[in-house]
């Protein structure tokens, strides 16, 4: 479908009608009757405008129309009721309008629209006969004064007319740097696309391939929204070493943080003023709402699941894990590099780390500080945590080994998807079988031919991450160390399978049993999947974060 078509009774039966943007704009009742427009209409200029409360298929349309030929089709009736539906079109019913209620609906919608086109109705010689128009509807109203200082917000394009005209304003999503075997980008991708699904005008800059340098040609520019996936870009300043770029372009900033917040403690700090953290772990977002105060808001928002490409594909592998190997024992010799004092607290951080693998990393570091009676103000606490995050890593590699070592030496067949796993003190091990590093969407094609796919967590104790969303979408049993996020949303046994890093002598039965168990792996992959279709794609994701910026905006 290439045009908008509107079934109106102000025509005779079948009779039709062009009717122009001007035409349109003078005369609201156009948008009346039954509406059929393009899906793509939304997409280029921005879906309902929620700010609004009446008259929202006229507001609407007068942005539809300037991209689309808009033609009025007379109807008789129900005698001649108009289509209800045709190919890639979307409805729109009459206005159920709030004006009929109260009449300052009406005329607030009436006052923006002014504003907006008020170039269009001075070019036409139609301005001042509207604003009369207007004001006597304002002094019908039962605060005339308040209803005017409206209409004059509006016409001078006040901080209060673009609290409701960005929210046409594109949302914009940010691509970056081709790491991490390009699932940054596959997310961004995928937001991009599950936005656009939600009838959001939707923008991708790929900041990798133009570099930050080009994010100049942004400064002034308005938006709905500008996503990052744990890019740095927000942290960009200008030639003055003071100004954020950022704070130059208009619109809330969003990053989503899929690591420990402390790791990015320079970048945050740096951040713009209109600045919110998108965080995956609830003790991360507990950490970010303490420690960087420079973020408007934090948000608790795990990243969504991608579907595969390929649809119940022949299971070849009983258990997969999809991740790369680095040795814990460089990151110990860089930890006994330190002077003496980061010495005996690094050691005494992995003790306790390693002894309590389900406690948190900052609890562990404050529990590590209580132990040498050492006590710091919170930005003490961040600048030390951030100095000791080699311990961190080296923990959650330490483990990492330790668990696909279980598996091996219990004779469990375990296939890993990177030439890192070769370095590996195990490597030659004849239940190891290594594979080249796969892409992002590659690694989706893996685990939908897995029955198991092998998670371990990188210490997010109360997270989820888009590796179990993924595999579930992927119909492949999730089997994964346990975070209280899993344990909330997920029921252990039904939909996914979770074991303690306290209990590891446990785990080669727990999974023996699994694998000899058929229907019942695939009773728990079936109901992970309908779990992960219902809440945790990025079509999910991106409703969700919607409702966000509608209620924080």
């Amino acid at each position: 479908m290439d045009e908008i078509i509107c079934y109106t009774g102000r025509l005779p039966a079948n009779a039709r009608q062009s009717i122009t943007f001007m035409d349109l704009l003078l005369d609201e009742n156009w948008a009346s009757g039954q509406i059929l427009c393009p899906i793509e209409a939304f997409q280029k200029t921005g879906n309902m405008n929620c700010k609004l409360t009446a008259k929202l298929n006229y507001e609407f349309l007068l942005r539809a129309v300037q991209e689309y030929p808009f033609t009025a089709v007379g109807i008789s009736g129900p005698s001649n009721p108009p289509p209800l539906h045709m190919p890639d079109s979307v409805v729109l019913l009459p206005d159920a309008s709030m004006t009929q209620k109260d009449p300052w609906h009406g005329y607030r919608t009436d006052c923006y629209i002014i504003g907006k086109y008020q170039k269009e109705l001075l070019s036409s010689g139609y301005f001042d006969l509207a604003v009369a128009s207007l004001l006597q509807d304002a002094s019908r109203l039962p605060d005339p004064e308040e209803a005017a200082r409206l209409l004059e917000q509006m016409i001078s394009h006040s901080p209060a007319y673009f609290e409701i005209d960005d929210d046409t304003r594109p949302i914009l999503v940010y691509r970056g740097q081709d790491i991490c075997y390009n699932t940054l980008n596959l997310f961004a991708d995928e937001f991009a696309n599950a936005l656009r699904s939600c009838r959001q005008r939707t923008e991708v800059f790929d900041a990798g391939q133009e570099g930050g340098q080009a994010l100049t040609q942004f400064i002034g520019c308005r938006f709905k929204a500008i996503i990052g996936i744990q890019t740095y870009a927000f942290s960009i300043m200008m030639q003055d070493k003071k100004t954020n770029l950022h704070d130059l372009i208009i619109g809330p900033k969003y990053n989503m943080i899929l690591d420990h917040p402390a790791w990015m403690k320079d970048h945050i700090g740096s951040g713009p003023k209109d600045y919110y953290l998108l965080i995956h772990d609830r003790n991360y977002l507990a950490f970010a709402k303490r420690y960087y105060k420079k973020a408007k808001n934090s948000f608790y928002f795990p990243p969504g699941g991608v579907y595969p490409s390929c649809r119940r594909p022949e299971k070849r592998y009983d258990i997969t894990f999809v991740g790369s190997y680095r040795n814990y024992r460089e990151r110990l010799s860089l930890l006994a590099s330190y002077d003496r004092p980061y010495r005996f607290l690094a050691a005494r951080f992995l003790h306790i780390m390693r002894r309590n693998p389900d406690v948190p990393a900052e609890l562990a570091f404050q529990k590590t500080l209580d132990f040498y009676d050492i006590r710091l103000d919170d930005a003490g606490f961040l600048d030390l945590f951030y100095e000791m995050r080699q311990a961190c890593f080296c923990i959650m590699l330490y483990y990492r080994e330790k668990v696909i070592l279980t598996l091996l030496q219990a004779g469990i067949e375990v296939h890993v998807y990177s030439d890192s796993w070769k370095n590996a003190p195990f490597a030659g091990h004849p239940c190891l079988i290594c594979h080249p590093a796969l892409s992002a969407e590659k690694s989706l094609e893996i685990m939908a031919q897995s029955r198991i796919s092998f998670n371990i967590m990188s210490w997010h104790k109360d997270g989820l991450t888009e590796r179990i969303f993924n595999a579930m979408l992927c119909r492949s049993v999730v089997l994964s160390d346990r975070s209280s996020a899993l344990e909330e949303i997920f029921t252990d046994g039904q939909e996914i399978i979770l074991f303690s890093l306290k209990r590891l002598d446990a785990l080669p039965s727990l999974v023996k049993g699994l694998l000899a168990d058929n229907r019942k792996l695939q009773e728990i992959a079936d109901r992970g999947y309908h779990k992960a279709c219902r809440n945790h794609s990025w079509a999910s994701r991106a409703r969700q974060f919607l409702e966000l910026i509608q209620e924080d905006t």
